[in-house]
């Protein structure tokens, strides 16, 4: 209890003095009235009574300041004394403060900004019970160069049952679908999520309202259930509470509302708007297309006490006996297994990590910066320091001093840094291409604080250290005989100024290199020819419902709208195809051609369904033979045209132009035969980095597709044909709407835009932190000629040319640079191949970029040494001898 009164006692007298000093007053006086009365009683005077009675307290102000050093907290108070006199001496040099507050706030805002983003996306645990036991199990197929592929789903729910350490595995399509809402107005699009049943269950997330799906539900049972997503049920139906039990139409099906998840859960994308029902029939999962087509991706959740290691050996012995069984499909189809949110940021944790780097180079820049500042203000105070250690201060409380102006400098621009990274991380948010970061929002949180004030305390003893370590040295005699000439203090700073720079400069070596290979890599990705023109061409998918049943009313349609198309004003050419370019190939499969062994031949081929048109249309070369016409109907030859890939991968030497191929890794008597009727280009339908695949595309009228996209082009504005193709979809079936209606030149766009925005949020890093070290070299060069004038003023007094002092500083400057320059390359050779996987046709060790950046470096340097030379060149000599 003692102990705890007496805190609070000292507590008190912290934060309220003028109470505390005013209690011990009075009771000061009761003490002193006490020993007075008692002397009047003794017989003496007034006077000599008082007089005694202070005489035998021992004196009134010793006492205050025993009681005062007593009380006080030592340490805080100092600290409170020492922010005041740094506040202070702040506020008599404002620019040297505002220039290392901008200098902090840019280097702790961009450090504010990334890690918000890495702590969202790579930190942060996904918001599932026990998420770390959620694990993805993903197919393996060497000879298909598969890795992390999505699985079949016979394979899935073999490993379902065959792996006891599995609490459940359940799965979903990998992306989006687009459905169609009728029945409420307009036509509205939903995107609409493909799951099995117990994919609620299995990542452990329960209905807001109503129910989630069931593993009933993965069946067909004659009954089609859907669950909405908190956005889905406010934007598509109102945000209607007694949603559940009613009916929706989608896609001409009319599906039951059985629940609505929370606002928490969106996955596997933040935009779904509803989850549907697989809906696999179980009389048809003996079949072999269950096993050979790949499209889901498998989640389990492994059991309480059960090891990711332990449920891995069971995985693959599951997937040794499935090789065994089943040799067609799974000869050498592998798994494996990875946790869920490792899964989930693996695209996204190396480019994340790079920036982070980035921005902590960019942090030591400025460190490094106002460090140099810094200095030049201990320089200037030298003399006063001097003093006060000649008077008897204590040089390890000058430190202190010193390192507690450092702490309020990086206070201040820590907290300018906290409003620049809040206003970074919206603009991440808005400027990410869709999808990189995994979330649709991230901000600053507790663990982003927390982060805040680590770095800007490290920040403070970084750029604190170098002033606080050179004013610790100094002989208090030395400077004090130095200050009556002025300069000669400067020379002792310099080795530490010197040391920052070439840190500066080898830094921003680091950060420029990094952001050359990027740009040097886009620019490549840019280069590299589509395939077709992009150029005025719009694209619109169109998806039928369950009303066209038959091929011959799914080709009426296509037909009719195609030919409306064509007609629409401004139009100089249209087409349909299954897929477009930079949206991936619709399927891929194994082939066959004729004469050749069969069993395939490891690399799929990839599928797409196009009218006549579409080659025209998209302007694609055709290199070889013909492409479609009218002739290629349903109940003619099967044909196909292939692609330049296919007809060099598997035909060199030979014409592939007649040539018959068939789809499958063994021939069958039901085994249709495709006749080769053309060759064409290439066309990149991954992404302008991806090599083409090999393709074949197959004739609309033989293969009608209830999914196709209408391709207009036109001289115009494409965008500008969206209404019009509306109306005429709507004249055509009101029930249908138009899904992802985009441009060519957009989806160009958008396959370059991860590249484009790491390209230039590296570049602006680096541009930030190579201004910063040409700031730099200038600082601490400028620094140095001031305090040489009067070396200079004799050179030039003794006949020196202008030339030469100049040179004097400028070769400085480049030394400066060149040590830096070394010791950046050095470390670059190895750091950069870290960029390996973000490259294009770029080496990471590029020699170009290393020299090219080195050379700018070099260039910058100069000009940051010629300011400062040029004054230095201009002293007056008289004055700087009058002025010794």
């Amino acid at each position: 209890m003692m102990l705890l009164h007496g805190l609070r006692a000292r507590l008190r007298a912290l934060f309220h003095p003028a109470a505390a000093d005013n209690e011990l007053s009075d009771e000061i006086r009761f003490h002193i009235e006490l020993e007075t009365e008692k002397n009047l009683r003794l017989g003496m005077s007034p006077d000599d009574a008082r007089r005694f009675a202070v005489a035998h307290f021992g004196g009134v102000q010793r006492v205050r300041e025993e009681h005062r050093d007593v009380r006080r907290l030592q340490w805080i108070e100092d600290f409170a004394g020492d922010t005041r006199f740094a506040l202070r001496t702040l506020g008599r040099t404002p620019a040297l403060a505002g220039a290392a507050i901008i200098t902090l706030a840019l280097g702790i805002g961009a450090n504010v900004s990334i890690f918000s983003a890495v702590n969202a996306v790579v930190l942060r645990p996904l918001p599932f019970p026990a998420q770390d036991r959620l694990m993805v199990i993903t197919e393996e197929n060497p000879e298909k160069h598969w890795h992390l592929n999505v699985a079949a789903p016979a394979n899935l729910l073999d490993w379902r049952a065959g792996v006891s350490d599995f609490q459940d595995v359940t799965g979903y399509v990998d992306g989006l679908g687009r459905s169609t809402l009728t029945g409420r107005g307009e036509p509205q699009l939903l995107a609409s999520g493909y799951v099995m049943g117990n994919f609620f269950s299995t990542l452990g997330v329960r209905a807001a309202l109503g129910r989630a799906l069931t593993d009933d539900d993965t069946w067909t049972n004659g009954t089609h259930v859907i669950v909405l997503s908190d956005r889905g049920w406010r934007e598509h139906f109102g945000a209607d509470p007694a949603i559940v039990g009613k009916t929706a139409t989608i896609d001409g099906k009319t599906f039951e509302v059985v629940g609505v998840m929370p606002p928490t859960f969106a996955y596997p994308r933040e935009q779904v708007d509803c989850w549907q029902s697989i809906e696999w029939d179980k009389t048809k999962t003996a079949e072999v297309s269950f096993r050979r087509a790949h499209y889901m991706r498998a989640v389990a959740r492994l059991k309480p006490g059960a090891t990711q290691a332990h449920a891995d050996a069971e995985l693959q012995a599951v997937v040794n006996r499935l090789k065994h069984d089943y040799p067609a499909t799974n000869r050498v189809m592998g798994a494996a297994m990875m946790p869920l949110h490792d899964f989930l940021i693996r695209d996204t944790r190396l480019p994340l990590l790079i920036l982070l780097t980035s921005v902590a180079f960019l942090l030591l820049i400025a460190c490094a910066n106002v460090g140099n500042l810094l200095l030049v203000q201990a320089a200037g105070r030298e003399r006063e320091a001097a003093l006060r250690l000649a008077l008897g201060a204590g040089r390890a409380r000058l430190v202190r001093q010193g390192l507690t102006e450092s702490l309020v400098l990086s206070a201040i621009g820590g907290a300018a840094g906290l409003a620049l990274g809040w206003a970074g991380t919206r603009a991440l948010v808005h400027l990410q291409p869709q999808g990189m970061l995994r979330v649709h929002d991230f901000g600053v949180d507790r663990s982003v604080f927390v982060y805040l004030i680590a770095i800007s305390v490290v920040s403070a003893l970084i750029f604190g250290i170098a002033p606080a370590l050179w004013t610790r040295h100094r002989n208090p005699a030395d400077s004090l005989k130095e200050g009556g000439r002025g300069a000669a203090h400067g020379g002792h700073a310099r080795r530490w100024g010197d040391v920052l720079v070439v840190g500066e400069v080898a830094l921003a070596l680091l950060m420029t290199v990094g952001a050359g290979l990027l740009v040097r890599s886009f620019l490549q990705i840019r280069r590299v020819d589509a395939g077709f023109d992009p150029h005025g061409v719009l694209a619109a998918a169109v998806e039928l419902n369950a009303r066209y049943d038959t091929s011959t009313k799914v080709d009426a349609f296509m037909s009719a709208l195609e030919a409306r198309a064509r007609a629409i004003p401004g139009v100089t050419g249209a087409a349909l195809a299954s897929n477009v370019p930079f949206k991936g190939t619709s399927y891929t499969t194994d082939f066959i051609a004729y004469g050749r062994p069969e069993g395939g031949y490891g690399t799929e081929i990839g599928n797409r369904t196009v009218t006549p048109s579409y080659f025209a249309t998209m302007k694609v070369p055709v290199l070889r033979g013909r492409v479609f016409g009218a002739e290629d109907r349903e109940g003619s030859t099967p044909v196909l045209v292939i692609n330049e890939a296919l007809a060099n991968s598997y035909f060199k030497g030979e014409d592939p132009v007649g040539q018959r191929i068939t789809f499958g890794k063994v021939v069958t008597p039901k085994s249709t035969w495709y006749t080769i009727i053309g060759v064409v280009g290439n066309e990149h339908v991954d992404a302008l980095d991806i090599a083409p695949r090999i393709e074949a595309y197959h004739a609309e009228a033989q293969e009608p597709s209830s999914y196709m996209v209408v391709l207009m082009r036109t001289k115009g504005d494409p965008a500008a044909l969206t209404r019009t193709l509306r109306a005429v979809l709507r004249d055509l079936d009101p029930t249908l709407t138009l899904l992802e209606v985009t441009t060519m030149e957009r989806l160009r766009a958008e396959s370059l835009a991860r590249a484009r925005f790491l390209t230039t949020l590296l570049l602006g890093f680096a541009v930030i932190g190579l201004v910063l070290s040409v700031v730099g070299v200038y600082g601490v060069l400028a620094h140095v000629a001031r305090n040489r004038t009067r070396e200079m003023g004799i050179r030039i007094a003794l006949g020196a040319q202008a030339s030469q002092v100049r040179w004097l500083v400028v070769r400085q400057g480049l030394g400066l640079a060149a040590v830096g320059l070394l010791c950046g390359g050095v470390v670059a050779l190895f750091a950069t191949r870290a960029m390996t996987k973000l490259l294009f046709n770029v080496a990471p060790n590029d020699p170009g970029t290393l020299v090219g950046v080195a050379l700018l470096l070099a260039v910058t340097s100069v000009l940051a040494s010629w300011i400062p030379a040029l004054k230095a060149s201009r002293a007056d000599p008289s004055v700087a001898l009058r002025a010794d």
